[in-house]
């Protein structure tokens, strides 16, 4: 009796140290993936204070001597000033609303007005820097490994032909709009921030721009490949922007004044070879200062591009081939209605030079450099990657010698404001801004 007795204590003390075990074996799991986790956001937080500093780096006046650019003074502030927020906020620009500028101009509204170029400019920096820190957390593990998607950010954050799109917040929509793609093409979210910024991503940029029309495509293959709920969401957001969207943008394209595009096959190929491939790869002044072999380079580059796209079409993921869809959705949009000349003038003449326009081509640039990223992986032939590793080679070194940008021309925006505060109420009162020959009126109130 006292053995079985024995036997069945041993047995339960047993059982008793089992449960035990996996007690501790759970807890020691829990917080080594804790501690994993704390260490993964410290590693975020300081590579988005990188990208953060990077952007600010290549042209640091933006923040040290802040100054309104071009439509962020005459527009945006202007308008929010003297016809106050709401009004502003319902207003159209171009043909279509523009929510985050607006906003962030109502924001600028805040401070003295001597700040107000410094809040527009810091924001626009948060938007850019916004696209290159989504892509380096968790939700793209799918995508690429973390040195592949550093070193995708790196090629965006270095993108040589990106000055007109840099630092201010009227171009911002095209960071926007590449976040938002992100967002369609990330992982599900995993808890509700992560929802809360997918839905506020895809409403600020369905919002600020005519974008929403080409995301809109990769919402529906998204929706039909992964059939959840959340692309479900997503997707309804998109649609209801674009009914947003397109009731403005009719109507401004009513008021529109059609200009010829002046479009010939030798264009096309100068433009998309020469701003897309050959400008980021070798350089802005590359195809200005030999002319001679400008149309052959341009005809190679597009060809090669071409069966670049081609090859990644049939072995890429399907995320990667999303990224080769937006980029030439955005490219074609570009090229079908830019606004760069005067009125009545052709307008592709002018995207041909790398100097003109670079908003339209940050997304397609982009896009080429990450496909080139792709043709590193080891499951690629070794010439795919060759040829990969030369052109991510060869872009870095010219984004490295185009890095800094020259400042905006000093116009002493915090005297004018200093004078603007002695000015009566009801008085006119004009502030130059950049670029020179810009002027933002206020009436002071």
């Amino acid at each position: 009796m006292c053995t079985q007795g024995a036997s069945a204590s041993a047995g339960h003390d047993y059982r008793g140290d089992e449960r035990q075990n996996a007690a501790v074996a759970d807890a020691m799991t829990a917080a080594a993936r804790l501690a994993r986790n704390r260490r993964h956001y410290l590693v975020l937080v300081l590579l988005c204070f990188l990208v953060v500093a990077a952007i600010v780096s290549r042209r640091p006046d933006a923040v040290l001597r802040a100054q309104f650019w071009a439509e962020d003074g005459v527009v945006w502030f202007a308008q929010n000033y003297n016809l106050g927020v709401p009004t502003a906020l319902s207003m159209t620009q171009a043909g279509y609303f523009h929510t985050f500028p607006r906003l962030a101009a109502a924001l600028a509204l805040l401070p003295p007005l001597s700040q107000a170029p410094l809040v527009m400019n810091l924001l626009a920096i948060a938007a850019q820097a916004l696209p290159a820190c989504f892509l380096l957390t968790r939700r793209f593990e799918h995508l690429a490994s973390s040195s592949s998607r550093l070193l995708m950010v790196v090629l965006l954050l270095a993108i040589p032909t990106s000055f007109e799109v840099h630092a201010n917040v009227t171009n911002s929509m095209w960071f926007l709009a590449l976040t938002a793609f992100l967002v369609l093409i990330a992982a599900p979210p995993a808890n509700t921030a992560w929802r809360v910024f997918d839905v506020a991503m895809l409403a600020l940029s369905g919002t600020t721009g005519p974008f929403c029309l080409l995301l809109l495509p990769i919402a529906v293959i998204q929706f039909l490949v992964r059939r959840q709920s959340w692309t479900r969401v997503l997707l309804g957001i998109l649609c209801v922007a674009v009914v947003f969207q397109s009731a403005a943008l009719f109507t401004g394209w009513a008021h529109r004044t059609p200009a010829p595009l002046g479009a010939t096959p030798r264009l096309f190929v100068a433009i998309v070879a020469g701003r897309i491939i050959v400008s980021p790869v070798l350089g802005l002044e590359f195809l200005l200062r030999h002319p001679a072999i400008a149309g052959p380079v341009c005809a190679l580059a597009f060809v090669g591009a071409g069966l670049l796209a081609i090859y990644a079409i049939l072995k890429a993921p399907l995320e990667l081939r999303l990224v080769i869809l937006f980029g030439s959705l955005v490219a074609g949009a570009s090229l079908l209605s830019p606004l760069v000349a005067a009125p009545n003038e052709p307008s592709w003449p002018p995207l041909a030079d790398p100097r003109v326009a670079g908003r339209y081509w940050l997304i397609p640039v982009a896009s080429f450099l990450w496909i080139c990223v792709w043709t590193l992986g080891r499951e690629r032939p070794l010439v795919v990657r060759a040829i990969g590793s030369l052109l991510i080679a060869s872009a870095l070194w010219t984004g490295i010698s185009y890095w800094r940008y020259a400042p905006f021309e000093n116009l002493h925006f915090s005297s004018y404001a200093a004078e603007f505060q002695r000015v009566r109420a009801g008085q006119d009162f004009t502030f130059p801004i950049n670029p020179r020959g810009w002027n933002m009126v206020l009436r002071k109130r």
